[in-house]
């Protein structure tokens, strides 16, 4: 049997692995297979027809997607394996003088000097091409996307496509840009979705729901593809867009946070590949480029007499309850009463529901109070006045969904965020306590305060019982450990 191994790249989204040897194969199979996330739900896995499992490597072809590249190769060298490398080029090494003198250049009437970790950042992704740039929020990653694509186009790259994650940041980050000094924005830049229509400018920004009503020749032009917020990757449509840039030698994804969860990490690894740049929020706060941070676990209580008629509840019927309570907005009175009057603070819950009792109840008790309010339905523009009013605002209250504040906004002027709302997801925990990180005169650090329902009892053999909201907690708070976040439990 010939034990050669080759590895083949077929395009820019697809590889495939050559090898008589099956073992190899199965290896491979194995190695890039994970439970798909909530498996156990589906119909498909309780009636046997499916194992629960995301499989990426194909044992009979044996193709994978362009972004586990690196691991095959780690795979074949730790294992000793000799193999041959077919249709890849090498990695780009970078003349160092000229990338200093465009990059001083690309930021010359910005009135900003880019940072030691940015250049980092900018330098590897032009070198390597594919991976992850892990960057906390405040880190500026629009800066480094920013650069990056600029240096893309003084190398006459032609078409370069950068995915955002909602309509707000399309004119966000195009701003962003123009602020940074980009030279003649309207031929460079154009914008697609939220009513703006493309044009055939080089560079466009556009969310994915926008471009995924496009024809599949489209992106068969695009020479690199940047998706800022990167761990929206794991979602099928993206992957779907992300596989049809077949022709991108560039597949860049920012992100300050990625999920747990191994079957969304292997989507996301599939199509831009692994982190190739890291930077934590702790790394820029102990050097005094971000606010200092302090989080404060609010306990809430609730009577015997309630948590004996509830117990056993779902997680569904759980939420309902404790956002019904009519003792629970005590909470924010507490929280409201005890902070600076004059600080702006973001409230924030995870249904439109929840929103208007809790503005309702805001407006009888603060009157005195700004409350803006900040959901799906309110139109990007209005947001958009909602955002940057407050920086001119003193004691005001954004009111908001966690879906519309957990990814890219920005808002300095902040200075207590309350997590009104029960979550156990990493990406939208973090990247929401990141709205407030960025530093602001008005304040030397972010103050978080997160709710905690306590339901838990005794049952009858004495040991205590912990309902799904306190169980959450103890995740969150897992989080916070791990981003070395102090915080204290009252």
């Amino acid at each position: 049997m010939d034990n050669k191994i080759i590895l083949e790249k077929l395009n820019e989204s697809y590889i495939r692995v050559i090898v008589d040897d099956e073992d190899i194969l199965q290896d491979l199979w194995i190695r890039y297979s994970e439970y798909q996330s909530g498996y156990q739900f589906s119909p498909k896995y309780k009636n046997r027809r499916w194992d629960g499992k995301i499989r990426k490597f194909s044992r009979e072809t044996g193709v994978t997607q362009i972004g586990f590249t690196k691991d095959i190769i780690s795979y074949f060298e730790s294992n000793k394996m000799e193999y041959e490398m077919i249709g890849f080029e090498e990695e780009k090494v970078l003349d160092e003088k000229l990338f200093k003198e465009r990059t001083d250049y690309f930021m010359r009437n910005s009135g900003i000097s880019i940072r030691d970790y940015q250049e980092e950042a900018i330098r590897v992704s032009l070198e390597k091409r594919i991976g992850i740039l892990l960057s906390c929020t405040g880190s500026g990653k629009s800066l480094m996307l920013y650069n990056i694509i600029r240096h893309l186009r003084a190398d006459d790259v032609k078409r370069i496509v950068l995915i955002v994650p909602n309509i707000t940041l399309i004119t966000q980050m195009r701003d962003d840009f123009k602020d940074y000094g980009y030279d003649d924005m309207e031929n460079e830049v154009t914008l697609l979705g939220g009513g703006y229509k493309p044009n055939d400018n080089p560079v466009l920004i556009s969310t994915w729901e926008s471009l995924q009503n496009l024809d599949k020749d489209f992106f068969l032009d695009i020479e690199a593809v940047f998706v800022d917020e990167a761990h929206g990757s794991r979602a099928k449509k993206l992957e779907e867009i992300l596989n049809y840039c077949s022709n991108a030698k560039y597949k860049i994804g920012t992100t300050g946070t990625l999920p747990n969860d191994a079957g969304d990490i292997l989507k996301i690894r599939s199509v831009i590949g692994d982190v190739i740049f890291e930077l934590k929020s702790k790394d820029l706060i102990d050097r005094g480029l971000l606010s200092d941070i302090s989080i404060a676990g609010l306990i809430l209580k609730y009577p015997n007499d309630f948590i004996s008629l509830n117990k056993n509840r779902s997680y569904p019927e759980e939420v309902k309850l404790v956002e019904e309570h009519e003792g629970r907005n005590k909470a924010l009175e507490i929280i409201l009463t005890k902070t600076n009057s004059s600080h702006n603070s973001l409230i924030l819950v995870n249904h439109i529901k929840h929103i208007d009792t809790v503005k309702e109840y805001l407006e009888n008790r603060f009157p005195e109070r700004k409350v803006s309010i900040i959901t799906g339905k309110v139109k990007s523009k209005e947001r958009d006045e909602i955002r940057i009013g407050m920086e001119d605002e003193d004691g005001t209250i954004i009111l908001a969904t966690y879906a519309t504040m957990s990814t890219g906004v920005n808002i300095p002027k902040l200075h207590n965020i309350v997590l009104y709302a029960n979550s156990k997801s990493k990406i939208k925990v973090l990247q929401s306590i990141g709205r407030g990180l960025r530093r602001h005169v008005t304040k030397d650090k972010i103050v978080i305060f997160d709710v905690i329902d306590d339901l838990s009892y005794l049952n009858s053999r004495g040991r205590q019982v912990s309902n799904y909201l306190l169980k959450h907690w103890r995740e969150r708070f897992g989080y916070y450990t791990e981003q070395h976040f102090p915080t204290m439990v009252v």
